[in-house]
């Protein structure tokens, strides 16, 4: 019986203290156009987020400002305390050419699982963010196979997809939501579908979506309003 209790402990807690990774996860609104989150790491003892960025211009530079959080669900920010691959402001990484990568990774105090999470940079311009990204990998993969069909230009297959994703998940008030409300209203407006445009529209005013101000705006941009 020792022995039983014994393995079991051990085994419960090599299930605590194994890392969890998420690699080349899904996310919603993210500045610049060009960053990118390739791989994030739930480790025991913090939270480590790999990015890359590309340089679009000429002369182009970066940095990363030490007021860099991560946000979790419940709103509480976790402030960077390592970073990799980047300089702190002011000093900058300048880029040799347009269409270079740089890569990098930021380190965070431990989090544990998250089931999403965002990534912040308070600074005075040009800041680095990237919201709603997505941890779990069943959900990664519907939105890779969804976001696939609408890069294909198959927007009713990119359609079907997206509205089970927002129905299984539109109750969990998960970070991408507003991602997906997002592209089932374009759809619906490139394909001249206004009422059901403006029927997502109304839903996701109603739904509890993280970050809807932005969604709402990103859509502003694009001239569509209800």
């Amino acid at each position: 019986m020792k022995h039983i209790l014994l393995t079991l402990v051990l085994t419960a807690f090599c299930q605590v203290v194994l890392p969890q990774s998420v690699i080349s996860p899904n996310y919603g609104l993210k500045s610049p156009l060009t960053a990118e989150v390739t791989r994030v790491d739930f480790n025991q003892d913090a939270t480590v987020v790999w990015l890359t960025i590309m340089s679009d211009i000429n002369n182009a530079w970066f940095c990363i400002d030490r007021n860099t959080f991560l946000v979790r669900p419940d709103g509480m920010k976790l402030k960077l305390n390592g970073l990799k691959g980047l300089p702190y402001c002011p000093a900058t990484y300048k880029f040799r050419r347009p269409g270079e990568k740089a890569s990098f990774s930021m380190t965070f105090p431990a989090t544990g699982m998250l089931p999403w999470f965002s990534v912040v940079e308070e600074c005075v311009g040009g800041c680095l963010s990237v919201r709603g990204i997505v941890t779990d990998t069943v959900l990664n993969e519907k939105l890779d196979m969804a976001y696939s069909h609408s890069d294909r230009g198959e927007d009713l297959s990119a359609y079907k997809l997206l509205k089970e994703i927002i129905d299984e998940t539109d109750s969990l008030n998960l970070g991408i939501e507003g991602s997906v409300y997002t592209s089932l209203i374009l759809i619906d407006h490139r394909l001249g579908r206004e009422e059901a445009a403006r029927s997502w529209y109304n839903r996701m005013m109603i739904s509890d979506t993280p970050d809807l101000g932005l969604y709402l705006e990103t859509l502003r941009i694009q001239g569509i309003e209800f």
